[in-house]
C-alpha cells in the first residue's frame, strides 16, 4: 500500500522532527567524536537491486507491514559500505576498552550530504511523533542489516531450508556463525571473539549485504537518508551510538 495523501500532509508538518540530530558524516571523516576515538573500515559492497531498501534484524526476518521497504527509492547499483567504530571503556574492566559500531553507511555517491532525514516506510504514526523521538527498526538478536526487497525470495528460501532441517535448527548457529568466524580470521581488527560483521553473498543471487552487530545490541535504531542540495538520496546511515549525547549507565551492560 502506498502512503496516503493524509500521511504526506503529516510528513510535511513533522519534517523538522525527522531530521538527524547530528552530522552523521563526521563519524566517517573524523578520528574522534566528543572524547571518544573513532575508527572507520570498509565493509565491502552493497547491492541495491531495486532501490527498495529495508533495515531489519536478519535473524528475525519476517515480511510484515512493519518490515516493508522505505517509500523513497534509493539509487540502484553496487555501492561501497563503511562502519564507524567507537572506542568505549569496558564496563566489566575499566582497564580495557571495547570497539562498537557507532554508525553504518552506504555511499551512493561521493558527495557530502547537506541534510539527513529519517527513512520511512509510509505507514508510521506521524501524528504521535514528538521532539527527540524516532521510528527506527528493531533488532532482538543484536544483529542488523539493510536488505533490498528484490532479494527477499532468495533470503526466504534460505531461511526455510535451514528451518526445515528440524526443531533444533538455528539460522545463526547452523548458517551464519561459521561465516562470522571466517570473516573474523580475515578481518580481525575491531572485532570481538565471535566476530562482529560479514559481507553476506546471498545464495542463488548476485546480491551482497553486510550484516553486523548493532551498537549496544538489541534495541531500536534510526535509519537516515543523506541528501544533496538537489534533494537526491546520496547515502544511507544507521545511527547506533550518538557519542555527543551522554552515554548513560543503562548502556553499561551492553556486552
Amino acid at each position: 500500500m502506498e502512503p496516503t495523501k493524509e500521511w504526506f500532509d503529516l510528513l510535511d508538518q513533522k519534517k523538522d522532527l525527522l531530521k538527524a540530530p547530528i552530522d552523521l558524516e563526521k563519524y566517517f571523516t573524523d578520528d574522534k567524536v566528543d572524547q571518544y576515538p573513532l575508527k572507520q573500515i570498509s565493509m565491502g559492497e552493497f547491492t541495491s537491486l531495486s532501490g527498495k531498501l529495508i533495515a531489519c534484524d536478519p535473524l528475525g526476518f519476517i515480511l510484515t507491514d512493519d518490515d516493508k521497504p522505505y517509500y523513497e527509492v534509493a539509487p540502484v547499483g553496487v555501492f561501497p559500505t563503511y562502519a564507524s567504530f567507537i572506542t568505549l571503556e569496558n564496563p566489566d574492566n575499566e582497564a580495557e576498552t571495547v570497539d562498537l559500531i557507532a554508525s553504518y553507511k552506504i555511499a551512493f555517491s561521493d558527495e557530502t550530504p547537506t541534510e539527513y532525514r529519517e527513512a520511512l516506510r509510509g505507514n508510521e504514526d506521524l501524528a504521535s511523533l514528538q521532539e527527540d523521538e524516532y521510528f527506527g527498526f528493531n533488532t532482538d538478536s543484536g544483529l542488523a542489516t539493510i536488505f533490498d526487497q528484490d532479494a527477499f525470495p532468495e533470503i526466504t528460501k534460505l531461511i526455510d531450508r535451514i528451518e526445515n532441517k528440524g526443531d533444533d535448527a538455528n539460522l545463526y548457529d547452523d548458517y551464519f556463525e561459521p561465516l562470522f568466524k571466517e570473516n573474523l580470521k580475515n578481518h580481525p581488527n575491531y572485532q570481538s571473539e565471535d566476530g562482529d560483521w560479514i559481507n553476506w553473498s546471498v545464495p542463488e543471487s548476485d546480491a551482497k549485504f553486510p550484516i553486523f552487530q548493532a551498537g549496544f545490541g538489541e534495541g531500536v535504531y534510526p535509519v537516515y537518508y543523506g541528501y544533496n542540495e538537489k534533494n537526491e538520496i546520496i547515502a544511507l546511515y544507521i545511527q547506533f551510538i550518538d557519542a555527543e549525547m551522554e552515554i548513560d549507565e543503562e548502556d553499561d551492560d551492553f556486552l
